[in-house]
């Protein structure tokens, strides 16, 4: 009887069967998954990532049965596996293993999204303030740069610790591509933390800016004109800007060429691939991208000793960023003699367009004529380019350490 009870139901019979700790972070996870997708269906965080990452969660941890060789595990995809007989022969089996190592370990989804990014993104924006978006922008890394001294005061090797710390620059694409060229054996749980975390700015941010800017100055309405540049001066920005970074980083130049493919397919009109961009590439890669860290929350990878610290890494990274945003907003303030709003630091924490729509919020929240959403998306902008800059750097670099 019970032979034929754990062959029908093998998913709850392995609880059982299985180490005590593992069985019971499934079960976490599996509840874990289900608040994220609720929270994502309530707006209290991203849906577009959350409720893909939430039922993939729910299903992975749920979804265990007996392999092989009285061995158990799920059909959703193995990210060990990279021996190429045994990839070719369980992409028969692992319904996503295909996506995976085609899209996803290789960064591919990471380019994808960048160039959906890219579509979306007047380089205007940073014209209208250059120097103030580009000090707001430094100033938002200062996370990163923390977090990586901080990571390596803990214990943590030199690309685990740059890895973590590129979450301060709150680029989920940036992350997950850094990881994979630094600390491959460790990309999916900063990978899994970057995307919670950044969910979490929804909820966290306003409270840091309440905090750093008192109610007075959170209402400053700015005049901000946009120059008046012509189509042909911003396409031939963006594509010297892309010759010069790929120059300068190579490594990170499949992120640079996908973001600023996708300007330049704005500054040029080129429509139909703008909407296939927009509409379609970013959304549908966005999908999988949410599905997949979903269904890599294994319990297994959770219980990972090091994960403990990832978490605190990934809170300070992104705390201390924010922090560092504002402050760069308080001295654009400074220095512009008041005719800026502090408030627009944060949107130096390059998660778009995010950031810039709770600066927006925070000042129409104490002042409903107060526009301030270009100047903040200009900032966006320039993190993460900067966000681009100094994952870049912390590849080609980080050997030295």
């Amino acid at each position: 009887m019970m032979e034929f009870f754990i062959q029908l139901f093998p998913g709850i019979s392995s609880l059982f069967i299985q180490d005590p700790l593992i069985a019971f972070a499934r079960i976490v996870l599996i509840i874990g998954g289900f608040f994220l997708a609720y929270l994502g269906f309530k707006r209290t965080l991203e849906p577009l990532i959350m409720v893909p990452m939430g039922i993939g969660m729910i299903t992975v941890n749920a979804g265990v049965l007996f392999l092989d060789v009285g061995k158990m595990g799920t059909i959703f995809l193995d990210p060990m596996v990279s021996e190429p007989t045994n990839l070719v022969n369980i992409m028969q089996v692992n319904f996503l293993q295909p996506i995976y190592n085609l899209t996803f370990s290789n960064g591919l989804i990471a380019v994808l999204v960048f160039m959906g990014i890219g579509a979306m993104s007047d380089i205007g924006f940073i014209l209208a303030r250059p120097w103030a978006s580009i000090i707001v922008a430094i100033f938002a890394e200062l996370g990163t740069f923390v977090t990586l001294a901080l990571g390596l005061y803990l214990g943590l090797e030199p690309g685990e610790a740059a890895s973590v710390a590129t979450i301060g620059g709150a680029d989920g694409p940036m992350v997950l591509f850094t990881s994979l060229m630094l600390a491959p054996e460790l990309f999916v749980p900063i990978s899994i933390i970057a995307y919670l975390y950044l969910s979490l700015t929804y909820a966290g941010y306003p409270y840091i800016i309440r905090l750093l800017v008192p109610k007075k100055y959170r209402g400053i309405d700015i005049e901000a004109e946009m120059p008046n540049v012509s189509k042909k001066s911003k396409f031939i920005f963006v594509v010297v800007v892309a010759g010069i970074l790929s120059f300068l980083l190579p490594v990170a130049a499949p992120l640079i060429m996908g973001f600023f493919l996708g300007v330049a397919i704005r500054e040029a009109e080129i429509v139909p691939f703008q909407e296939q961009l927009e509409k379609t590439i970013l959304y549908l890669s966005t999908l999988f991208l949410g599905l997949l860290l979903g269904v890599l929350t294994e319990a297994q990878t959770i219980l990972n000793p090091k994960v403990g610290i990832l978490v605190v890494l990934g809170i300070i990274a992104l705390a201390v960023s924010a922090i560092g945003g504002l402050l760069g907003g308080w001295i654009v303030y400074k220095f512009t003699k008041r005719n800026y709003n502090p408030v627009i630091g944060i949107a130096g924490v390059s998660c778009i367009p995010t950031t810039a729509k709770l600066a927006q919020q925070a000042a129409m929240e104490e002042n409903p004529f107060a526009i301030i959403m270009p100047l903040a998306m200009g900032a966006n902008i320039s993190g993460l380019i900067t966000s681009a800059i100094a994952a870049g750097v912390f590849i080609s670099t980080i050997s030295l350490l």
